[in-house]
């Protein structure tokens, strides 16, 4: 029952994201992909849906070592910085900044960890870098 329910999130949040107009949208909607590379680890790859959920921004990260998706909270954009958290057992917040290529890299931290930050890219669709 959990899982339909996060898929029919997801669902829910392709369909707003394709009726969004496009000069609301502060980010290219749509199907992105990057690396999260936990403190000390290794790149893993994810993807993420970039979307709109009740007029907001939203972003959701699938990994394959990962069933549920994973959503991101208080997802802001101002000028070059992408900020949101997300909570995979502990808060994590993250803050990423657009490369010239419209591609966004940054660094996730719980605040607390002794093995450093975390990090997070994102590459936006083909044909979407703004």
């Amino acid at each position: 029952m959990k899982r339909a329910a996060a898929g029919f999130g997801v669902v829910a949040l392709l369909g707003l994201a394709s009726a969004a107009p496009a000069s609301a949208q502060a980010l290219p909607f749509g199907g992105w992909t990057g690396t999260m590379t936990p403190p000390g680890g290794e790149p893993i790859p994810v993807t993420y849906e970039v979307g709109e959920l009740d007029g907001a921004l939203a972003i959701v990260m699938r990994a394959l070592m990962v069933q549920e998706v994973i959503p991101f909270h208080d997802v802001r954009i101002e000028g070059p910085e992408l900020t949101f958290w997300w909570e995979p057992g502990i808060r994590v917040d993250c803050r990423l900044l657009r490369t010239e290529s419209g591609s966004f890299e940054g660094s996730c931290s719980d605040g607390n960890s002794d093995s450093g930050a975390g990090a997070l890219t994102m590459v936006p669709p083909a044909g979407g870098e703004q």
